[in-house]
This record gives structure tokens, C-alpha cells and sequence, in this order.
């Protein structure tokens, strides 16, 4: 009995797949040295999963639509960075059609200060570059040729703008167990390349005159 026992224990050590075999030879198994392969496709695949968005935004006016709705990545040691891709939306008016802008967005928040010890954190800046551009044939990149030489000298389609503001933001706690990591409420005042022109070239305006006021959220999953 006792060398059937031997055999039988043998051939299950020997043959059997590892799934069959039970917790004590996954153990062993995760115990060994990765392959060259085994390696090189973790990279892959960390280096694709950075490319997933890892926030969602919804803003309110800004120079970028009345509204607008956009996702992006948060990196840094610090968290200190954002990358945003966004779509606005900006109403007729006295126009013809409603338009659509869309928004390519860096921001740089160098500070993050937790209130005691709660889960409050305040961003007291937030310093934002971002391009826009209003998806509409009306307006055009290169001056067309009705014009003089010259006669405008910059882009109607695509804006260039500056911003800077604050955030307060909730982390929220593991335990909830929920998907969001935090939320933050922000504002920023900004103005566009254009705006700024307009205020170094005529002294009669004020520089409040030339900014936008944005307020939004952030969902960071």
C-alpha cells in the first residue's frame, strides 16, 4: 500500500497540469525568474495601458464652448501633470449654426496641500497652455486670398491660450471601494493670444476686460 501510495504521488507531481495540482504549485510557479519574453511583454503592456485615459473632465465657458466634455492623463512623481483632449460646444448666437471646438490642453499644478489631516486637498495653481480651434469652414487657418498680404496676420480657426487657477480636490478613501480615485472642483482665468494683442496694442482696455472665467470638474479614475 505504502509504495502505491509513493507512486501515485509521484506520477500527480510529475504529469498532472498545474491548475489540477492546486495552490502549493502556483506558488512555486510565481517563484521563478521571468523569461527574456515574459519580460519584454510586460513592457508592452504597461507601456499600452499608459496610453489609457485616466481622467474625465466637464467644464463650463472658458473659450472653449459654452460647455465642453473632454478625458485625459495625469502623470508625474507628484501627479503634477495633465494632458487634455476636449470638445466644446458653442451655440449659434447670430450665426448660422451651432459649432463644435475642440481643445488640446497642458496644465502644470506644481503644489498639493491636504487639509490637516482630511481627505481635502487645495491645488492653490494651476498654470494651463492649451490650443482651440472652432470645427467650422468659416474660419480658416491660412488667410485666404481675398485679402491683402498680411491684411490679418494670424489664424481665425486656431486660438493659442493661457490660464491659470485652483483647485480644491476630495480623495476618495479606499475603503469606499469606489472607482474614483478623487474629485476636484476647479476655476481658471485665461485669455487667448488674440485677447493679448488687443491689451498691449490699445492702453483704453483693462486687463480684466480680456479674460474668461472657466469653472469645472474632474473625475480621476
Amino acid at each position: 500500500m505504502k509504495l502505491n501510495v509513493a507512486i501515485f504521488s509521484i506520477w500527480l507531481s510529475a504529469g498532472m497540469p498545474s491548475w489540477v495540482m492546486g495552490q502549493g504549485v502556483t506558488e512555486a510557479a510565481s517563484d521563478t525568474v521571468p523569461t527574456r519574453y515574459e519580460k519584454m511583454m510586460t513592457r508592452r503592456m504597461e507601456g499600452w495601458k499608459r496610453l489609457i485615459p485616466d481622467h474625465y473632465k466637464i467644464q463650463f465657458a472658458g473659450s472653449i464652448g459654452v460647455v465642453s466634455i473632454g478625458t485625459g492623463w495625469t502623470y508625474g512623481k507628484k501627479q503634477q501633470w495633465e494632458t487634455d483632449i476636449m470638445l466644446g460646444f458653442l451655440p449659434k448666437f447670430e450665426s448660422e449654426h451651432n459649432k463644435a471646438v475642440f481643445t488640446l490642453k497642458q496644465s502644470y499644478l506644481p503644489w498639493r496641500l491636504r487639509v490637516k489631516e482630511s481627505a481635502w486637498v487645495i491645488q492653490p495653481l494651476s498654470c494651463s497652455l492649451f490650443l482651440s480651434s472652432v470645427l467650422s469652414d468659416k474660419f480658416w487657418t491660412h488667410e485666404p486670398d481675398r485679402y491683402p498680404k498680411g491684411y490679418y496676420g494670424f489664424s481665425t480657426r486656431i486660438r493659442a491660450n493661457l490660464s491659470l487657477g485652483q483647485r480644491v480636490m476630495y480623495d476618495v478613501p479606499d475603503v469606499s471601494n469606489w472607482w474614483i480615485q478623487d474629485i476636484s472642483l476647479y476655476y481658471e482665468l485665461g485669455a487667448c493670444d488674440t485677447d493679448f494683442c488687443t491689451f498691449f496694442g490699445d492702453r483704453s482696455i483693462k486687463f480684466k476686460e480680456i479674460l474668461s472665467l472657466a469653472v469645472g470638474i474632474k473625475l480621476h479614475i
